[in-house]
């Protein structure tokens, strides 16, 4: 579509004048040289970059404004009680607010791996410094503060090993998730991880491994892939439901895994067909327009 060189209105094809302005329409038809030199003018969108880290200046105004009510919280207590009592809790939230704003900022380089380590070690540190001043010992801080430790592995296990070598990183999260939900069984007193989370944990990492490495064969690829993703899920599914069954009510009675199954299966089954059948593939894509 053309242009108006004069008053930049839409132009037909069609048209000598510019309907607007009477500005005359001259065309040139592209060369084969330049065909073949551009062959794709289109304007390139660049992504918007978002810089989430704040500006120095904007860390010192912050620090002023935080410490303002720190300051005033302390001189409340101080002349009420002799002593830090209630002041605590909002000193220390704002303190954690200062270091999850300003620690990116003070950095010559970062990484969003370093942001978010800190980040997580000072909200764990948060929590445990609130659950000592108000109850002397650790007692519920241990739940949030292992469930952060275990996000903050696995964020780490992708960024080290996401692309490089992803059975690693699955084997080391699954020996890390093991030793969460151990850590939970502990703490709550209870018996169910070696004989319900730990089978389905392992359940998981047996199926992760195995969708791996049938993913580099070429029947697995392509449409293939999410049909040995829906395959691996009805196979799971039936394991987990034998799993609770067993834990449950001491037998095994399939109630709702093989509906997963019955539908799973023969779509994944399907998915296998067209990939691995290149003229019904294009059939497929010409009758659908895919």
């Amino acid at each position: 579509m053309a242009y108006c060189v004069k008053c930049g209105v839409e132009l037909d094809r069609n048209l000598t004048a510019c309907p607007l302005c009477n500005t005359p329409v001259y065309y040139r038809e592209e060369t084969d040289e330049e065909i073949q030199r551009y062959p794709n003018r289109s304007q390139r969108t660049r992504p918007r970059q978002v810089n989430l880290v704040p500006s120095k200046a904007f860390v010192y105004l912050m620090t002023f404004i935080i410490a303002i009510p720190i300051a005033v919280c302390l001189m409340i207590d101080f002349k009420g009680n002799r002593t830090v009592t209630w002041s605590f809790y909002p000193i220390a939230s704002l303190l954690l607010l200062w270091i999850l704003i300003a620690y990116p900022a003070l950095m010559k380089r970062y990484s969003f791996i370093k942001v978010i380590t800190i980040d997580v070690y000072s909200v764990m540190l948060f929590l445990i410094s609130l659950d000592i001043y108000s109850g002397g010992d650790v007692y519920w801080s241990v739940y949030p503060v292992a469930s952060l430790l275990l996000v903050w592995i696995w964020f780490l296990l992708i960024n080290l090993f996401g692309k490089k070598n992803k059975y690693f990183m699955f084997i080391i999260g699954y020996i890390s998730t093991g030793l969460y939900l151990y850590l939970i069984e502990q703490a709550t007193k209870s018996v169910w991880f070696f004989e319900l989370a730990l089978p389905i944990l392992t359940l998981v990492l047996i199926f992760t491994l195995i969708v791996l490495f049938l993913s580099r064969f070429k029947p697995f690829q392509g449409i293939g892939f999410p049909g040995l993703i829906f395959f691996a899920l009805s196979l799971f599914c039936i394991g987990t439901e034998f799993i609770i069954n067993r834990f449950v009510f001491e037998k095994f009675t399939m109630i709702w895994s093989y509906i997963v199954a019955g539908v799973g299966i023969p779509v994944s089954i399907f998915l296998f067909f067209v990939q691995s059948n290149e003229e019904f593939r294009e059939y497929l894509q010409k009758k659908f327009h895919l």
